[in-house]
This record gives structure tokens, C-alpha cells and sequence, in this order.
């Protein structure tokens, strides 16, 4: 496995795991790793999230609608995000798996933003 998944080899590998695999899962989504880290983009190289590890911590960027983004903001975990941040995109510090359900939602909401309209809703019908 590459990215992410191949350096959590002591804490937090089923969160790492978990946010590489999910993603891959959704039509047009592919990884790739511009800046070292692991990125998700859809369709024509449109950017869903970003992906790191840092302290055992895995640290999701992505992005979300003002609603969800003002929810998202209350967790004591949400940062804005650095450099995107006033475009809707978030930061979120995944450490335990109780951070990780709200997690994966955030990161399918994101994946429906930027996904082309045709592909959008097979992120909510893998469950």
C-alpha cells in the first residue's frame, strides 16, 4: 500500500487505512501525491481531500458546504484549513475511532462537491 497507510506502521494504521481505502472505492476517484502526502482528486484532477500523518495523528483536509462546515468547526479537533481554508475546506485531527465516523462523512461530502454531477451520489450508496 502506498502514502499514508505504508507510514502509520504504529499509531493510528486502521484510521489510515480506512481514509486511503474509502475514497478509492468512488467512481473517478484516484490518489496521487503533489506535495509528499497523500491527495484525492476525482474526475479531471479536481481535489477532494488531503491526507497526513503527523504524531500518530491522521490529519483530513476537505472540503465542506457552509452548514456542514459550521458544525464540522464546533468539534474541538476542526481547525480551518491552512492556504484553502476561506475557500470551505477544513482540517480535522483524526486520532481515535470515534473522530472517524464523522470523519468519513465529511470526506464523502467533499467527494460530492467536487465530483462531476454524473458520479456524485455513489459516495452515499456503498453502505
Amino acid at each position: 500500500m502506498s502514502g499514508i497507510a505504508s507510514a502509520a506502521s504504529s499509531a493510528s494504521p486502521q484510521i489510515a487505512v480506512t481514509y486511503q481505502k474509502k475514497p478509492l472505492s468512488w467512481p473517478l476517484a484516484y490518489e496521487d501525491a503533489p506535495w509528499g502526502h497523500p491527495v484525492f482528486k476525482v474526475g479531471d484532477n479536481r481535489l477532494f481531500a488531503m491526507m497526513r500523518l503527523e504524531d500518530g495523528v491522521v490529519h483530513l483536509t476537505v472540503k465542506l458546504t457552509p452548514e456542514e462546515r459550521e458544525v464540522a468547526r464546533s468539534q474541538p479537533n476542526v481547525r480551518r484549513a491552512a492556504y484553502v481554508g476561506r475557500y470551505g475546506w477544513i482540517t480535522a485531527a483524526i486520532a481515535d475511532a470515534e473522530q472517524l465516523e464523522p470523519a468519513l462523512e465529511w470526506l464523502r461530502e467533499s467527494y460530492w462537491l467536487r465530483a462531476p454531477t454524473g458520479v456524485r451520489d455513489a459516495a452515499f450508496g456503498d453502505e
